[in-house]
């Protein structure tokens, strides 16, 4: 764990501390260089975030001293930096990201309010001022105290609390699992278009952020595993408060998920530096799920670039909607985990290991370019079938996607996803759609060109994000204009 005296982070601090004292072998280190050496991606300094948290197992609340160094790599100088703060778009039922006919799967037991509470926002002793924005109030907006001047760094440290709601969504918890994801405050993408401010809707996956650093010190009840992005640095137990310390880091990655059970059956194997780990919930296919995770990353490394990270980790979790990225770690809807849904379940691993390519390692404004990433994850998907299990059987998913798509002809792909008027329809034309694209794109130039211009997109954009007009040239630039192979295919 890191210790670290400054008077903003003090109060969790002298908790974990406290915590740490009755553990047999104490621990008490400093900041060592690498955890205060901002890692350099495409040349440029990339933020990080240090977070020590406490969770209170009773409430599902959990408490968070949060510190993040920002570099400005906007170009222009700042006098505001802008957060998103997603947990403050459960707090009323009229505004959570769900549909209204998925309300009674995302809230079994009745709606139940989730949000975050910001205490405090300091940089070293100043008081800065804040406003909360946005269409559900999910938006940080922070005054800083000073211009900040490109590739200048600034310190903040925010204090607030999260209350997990009972919601069986990306973030809340079930009787299974405990879902720490988009929990805390971080920072909001500058590109070429501004601020991007967009809220967390109902359709899609509405993220989008900027490759980082993170520390994550957590304290929980023993009884807990935590699978989390990332690695398990260290782990501490106190035996006379039945509590445990975990210290969590991961390195370039785009976000922190954490994910908590008491009865979670764990799996390991090892593909190449990377450990592979899936945690079930039940015995049936617990160790069929690990072979399927570890032929994920074999397939896909050796289509598109060697898998990056020393850790990749599938979750079992109370999550209705079948499974969901986050950088070195998927979620999986636990209802899969039988006999009876065993392709499905592959399917939804295949596909949600394919997002850490195309989410993780190359990302995109999944809000105004959901096609970007989930048609090519979607494409993937069909490339691991047909690596495992041979041309016939992705020809036959690929026939299957085609007749889905038959009452979808003219509509347009490209839109954003607050363009879309549901879920199905952004479904069919985002997924479906984009992966009958991309077959016809691989039909047109080859096998050779198809994959030697991904694993160039892969390289080229490796840690960044990727906008569709930087896309489409990269085909252009091989003879291919995409857009007429759309218009050919509606």
């Amino acid at each position: 764990m890191v210790i670290n005296f400054n008077k903003k982070r003090r109060q969790i601090t002298l908790v974990l501390l406290a915590i740490l004292c009755l553990i047999v072998i104490p621990l008490v280190v400093n900041h060592n260089k690498e955890e205060e050496t901002i890692q350099v991606v495409d040349d440029k300094q990339i933020n990080n975030y240090i977070i020590d948290v406490i969770f209170n197992d009773k409430d599902k609340i959990i408490e968070c001293n949060h510190n993040i160094t920002y570099v400005n790599n906007t170009g222009r100088t700042l006098d505001k930096l802008y957060m998103h703060i997603y947990p403050n778009a459960f707090l009323d039922s009229k505004i959570c990201p769900f549909e209204k006919e998925e309300m009674d799967q995302a809230y079994p037991n009745g709606f139940n309010k989730g949000y975050i509470d910001i205490l405090n926002i300091l940089n070293g002793d100043s008081k800065l001022k804040y406003n909360i924005e946005g269409d559900k109030n999910d938006i940080l907006e922070v005054e800083l105290d000073k211009k900040l001047q490109k590739g200048e760094k600034y310190s903040i440290d925010i204090k607030y609390k999260v209350k997990l709601p009972n919601c069986l969504g990306r973030f809340g918890y079930g009787e299974d699992t405990i879902n720490i994801t988009n929990w805390f405050p971080i920072a909001c993408v500058y590109d070429e278009k501004g601020w991007n401010l967009e809220s967390y809707s109902a359709i899609g996956d509405p993220f989008y952020s900027d490759t980082s650093n993170f520390t994550v010190n957590i304290l929980v009840p023993s009884k807990y595993e935590i699978a989390s992005t990332g690695s398990i640095i260290e782990e501490k137990k106190d035996k006379y408060r039945n509590k445990k310390l975990y210290k969590l880091q991961a390195k370039k990655v785009r976000d922190f998920a954490m994910i908590l059970s008491d009865k979670f059956i764990i799996n390991k194997s090892v593909y190449g530096k990377t450990s592979i780990i899936t945690y079930s919930l039940n015995k049936d296919l617990a160790v069929e799920t690990n072979k399927i995770a570890k032929e994920s990353i074999r397939v896909f490394s050796e289509l598109f670039a060697e898998y990056p990270y020393d850790i990749y980790s599938v979750v079992a979790s109370d999550f209705f909607i079948g499974g969901m990225e986050y950088p070195t770690l998927v979620m999986i809807d636990k209802t899969l985990y039988n006999k009876n849904s065993k392709f499905l379940l592959e399917y939804v691993i295949a596909h949600e290991t394919a997002h850490q390519w195309w989410y993780s390692i190359v990302g995109n404004n999944e809000v105004s370019e959901p096609w970007l990433d989930e048609a090519l994850t979607e494409y993937s998907t069909i490339l691991y079938f047909e690596n495992k299990y041979g041309k016939e059987v992705s020809d036959k998913l690929l026939q299957t996607m085609e007749v889905q798509s038959e009452n979808y002809r003219g509509e347009d792909m490209f839109k954003s996803t607050n363009e879309f008027n549901c879920s199905s329809e952004y479904s069919i034309n985002v997924y479906t759609k984009g992966a009958l694209i991309f077959n016809e794109i691989r039909k047109e130039v080859g096998d050779k060109i198809f994959f030697e211009t991904l694993q160039e997109y892969c390289e080229s954009y490796k840690f960044q994000n990727v906008n569709g007009t930087q896309f489409m040239k990269l085909w252009k630039d091989k003879g291919v204009d995409i857009n007429k192979i759309v218009d050919k295919c509606s």
